[in-house]
């Protein structure tokens, strides 16, 4: 019985790679024979795809010239659709659903770790202590049962925070369409043919949510990096090398102080969070309870995604690239106080001394 679980969830786990990598392997292929390589060895591509099967996981990886660990966020949504078409399979061959998660979560991690150990190559490798960390934690989340009524504050919040990002991401988009001019003449100077032009434009969708959060960042006034000693706020704009990317045109060149005043966004976003929180519940301590809760869980998510969005791209001279992870989170922690002292303790003090007087 255990040895056929167990078997159940080998396979269900070399599925779930097999329908993230193959794919890969295919646009892999596809470029190099497209590219008119002289070589007719294939591992080149082949290794190709294992890199792009990996940064897909948001993997890091170490290059020749630096390391890679800004990746695109929105690619880790095809290996989590993945991993999630195995896990009824192995749920049935279960008792316990925790047990199904670790098990399918082990075998998949363990499989991304082999992939991780033959792809290394003239100085390229994958980070081989935190791929199956990271691996083993994508499978778990992949697999996750959301319980949309005890969490419904966190889920609340962070629709609240989807929505932003995604005006943060038309604002982008408008910026674009702005230096629609200097974007084309990159594209013209890369000159990248249909194929190189298909993937450049799709490798920069993929990372459209590190975009968007870097976007939103400048415009509540906090502000990111693009590279060592650079700062682009609304106060300050200094940049040193910037790679010729399309999408970079959309960068701001001047300052907007008048952006100072959108940190206050943060404080209206979390006092409407917390007077959601405080439907039908009239106990201070518990509201206060919930808070924390819920505040420790949606901190813990915003944290991880500050923190993959952003890092080192290839070399030390980008480096940070994107938002400074605890720096913003240290901005939404204090609106995040400072909207529950407003919303919740005023008014419960406040209240208090009515009913005393």
């Amino acid at each position: 019985m255990v040895a056929g679980a167990l078997g159940v969830s080998f396979r269900q786990a070399l599925r779930s790679v097999s329908l993230t990598l193959f794919p890969l392997a295919f646009v892999a292929l596809f470029t190099w024979a497209s590219a008119g390589s002289t070589s007719g060895n294939t591992s080149d591509p082949v290794r190709a795809s294992a890199w792009l099967f990996l940064g897909a996981h948001l993997i890091p990886f170490a290059v020749p010239t630096g390391k890679l660990t800004v990746l695109p966020l929105l690619a880790v949504i095809y290996p989590m659709w993945a991993i999630r078409r195995g896990m009824p399979t192995v749920e049935a061959a279960f008792n316990k659903l925790n047990g199904a998660r670790l098990v399918y979560a082990f075998w998949y991690a363990l499989l991304c770790e082999l992939l991780a150990l033959v792809s290394m190559h003239h100085g390229v490798s994958a980070n081989l202590y935190l791929t199956p960390i990271l691996t083993f934690i994508i499978a778990m989340v992949a697999t996750l049962k959301f319980d949309r009524v005890r969490n419904r504050t966190l889920y609340f919040a962070l629709y609240l925070f989807a929505i932003a990002l995604g005006c943060a991401a038309l604002v982008f988009a408008f910026s674009l369409y702005g230096h629609w001019g200097e974007m084309k003449s990159i594209s013209v100077v890369l000159g990248g043919g249909i194929v190189g032009g298909i993937l450049l434009t799709l490798l920069q969708l993929l990372y459209l949510p590190n975009i968007a959060l870097a976007t939103l960042s400048y415009l509540t006034g906090i502000g990111f990096s693009f590279g060592s000693h650079s700062t682009i706020s609304a106060t300050q704009v200094t940049l040193g090398q910037v790679p010729a990317l399309p999408f970079l045109s959309a960068l701001p060149t001047g300052v907007h102080k008048e952006l100072n005043y959108a940190l206050g966004f943060w404080g209206l976003l979390f006092i409407v969070v917390i007077i959601f929180l405080q439907r039908g519940d009239h106990s201070l301590l518990r509201r206060t309870r919930n808070l924390i809760s819920q505040g420790f869980k949606f901190f813990v998510i915003i944290a991880a995604i500050a923190f993959f969005s952003a890092g080192e791209l290839l070399t030390n001279a980008l480096n940070p690239v994107g938002v400074i992870w605890w720096r913003f989170v240290a901005y939404l922690a204090v609106a995040f106080v400072s909207a529950a002292i407003v919303a919740l303790y005023i008014p419960a003090l406040a209240r208090r001394v009515i009913h005393r007087g």
